[in-house]
């Protein structure tokens, strides 16, 4: 399979971070990129399928935590298949297995022909999961379930959710239906109650409504709902501090507004034990090492088998698509997630 391998592929590569993403975006092109030398306890994996997630707009924008030296190609999660091994036992034992990584440091991401992982990060797949759903395997599934995990150890009785319809939100439906875990699913539109409802959720309220303040606060004393997911920030996220019951931690885990966390009173902070925190996946699956990574990524493996969980996927491209795909999936999130999928489509151009 090695001989196989070529020295140069192809890659979607970007040059200059843009704060307007559609600017940002638009600074995407596909290149010819050399194929990465692998150090000892590396893979070099062949990427059938990498999505967009939110968290790969903020990079493209230079807004994430963690930003990659320029020209870089983005991409933090994708499946594929291991072709080559960089020496040592897991990377050796990887070879030709079917696999999910996630490339979270400065180099080279998932939206090209083929990524660079270490050995220890990737999740080999189960034979049953296909690369479509493996694609997506990593980011959502896991920080649902990290979530959730996060909220129950701290003594949290219920949650809320601000981002509802997303594909996380739907994920965490099912996931803590399965618990008996209330949770309470904050949309933005009616048509997204509605979707929620048709997937089981108990509680979903609409924040445009005039009530949504007065019906959270009612419905968040009733299930002790103390802890909040809050994927949005700006006022969002004060709203959620203020009007949770004493003792609420707000999880910020999102930046969907591109706003700063704001509103929050400081009499409510004072007096009544409340705080504000992050949760970033990265530092949640360092503390839980190999082994409860990969017990959480089979679970997650399951449910989508099963079809108890999905990553509902809107449109799949090729590298030469990827851009007017990425245009398209900005304004239409909610639709599902955009596949890039470096290994179909025409032959690109070389440059």
């Amino acid at each position: 399979m090695a001989d196989s391998i070529p020295d140069r592929m192809h890659a979607l590569v970007l040059h200059e971070y843009r704060e307007e993403i559609a600017d940002a975006i638009d600074s995407l092109k596909v290149e010819q990129r050399p194929v990465p030398a692998l150090n000892r306890g590396q893979v070099l994996v062949r990427i059938e399928a990498a999505p967009c997630n939110p968290s790969d707009l903020l990079l493209l924008q230079g807004k994430y935590g963690s930003l990659k030296t320029l020209p870089a190609v983005p991409g933090w999660e994708g499946a594929g298949t291991v072709v080559a091994s960089g020496g040592g036992p897991l990377a050796w034992w990887l070879k030709d297995k079917r696999v999910a990584c996630g490339q979270h440091e400065d180099r080279d991401g998932t939206w090209a022909e083929y990524v660079v992982a270490n050995a220890a990060e990737c999740i080999p797949l189960k034979r049953q999961l296909g690369m479509e759903q493996a694609g997506s395997l990593i980011i959502n599934p896991l920080t649902a379930i990290g979530l959730l995990e996060t909220a129950r150890r701290g003594g949290h009785r219920a949650a809320v959710h601000t981002a509802g319809a997303s594909q996380l939100g739907r994920m965490l439906v099912a996931m803590a239906a399965e618990l008996n875990y209330p949770i309470i699913n904050v949309v933005r539109r009616e048509a997204q109650v509605e979707l929620l409802k048709s997937l089981g959720a108990a509680h979903v309220l609409n924040s445009s409504d005039e009530d949504f303040v007065n019906r959270l606060g009612a419905i968040a004393a009733k299930l002790q709902a103390t802890a909040a997911f809050e994927a949005i920030g700006g006022d969002m996220t004060g709203t959620l501090f203020n009007v949770l019951p004493e003792g609420a931690t707000v999880y910020v885990y999102g930046a969907l507004s591109e706003e700063a966390c704001d509103n929050i009173d400081p009499i409510e902070l004072i007096f009544h034990g409340k705080t504000v925190t992050g949760f970033y996946l990265g530092a949640w699956l360092q503390k839980r090492g190999s082994f409860e990574v990969l017990r959480a990524a089979s679970r997650a493996q399951k449910m989508l088998i099963d079809g108890r969980i999905k990553t509902k996927v809107q449109r799949t491209v090729s590298l030469e698509e990827a851009v007017d795909g990425l245009r398209q999936y900005v304004d239409h999130m909610t639709d599902g997630k955009l596949l890039i999928m470096p290994h179909t489509g025409q032959a690109l151009a070389t440059t």
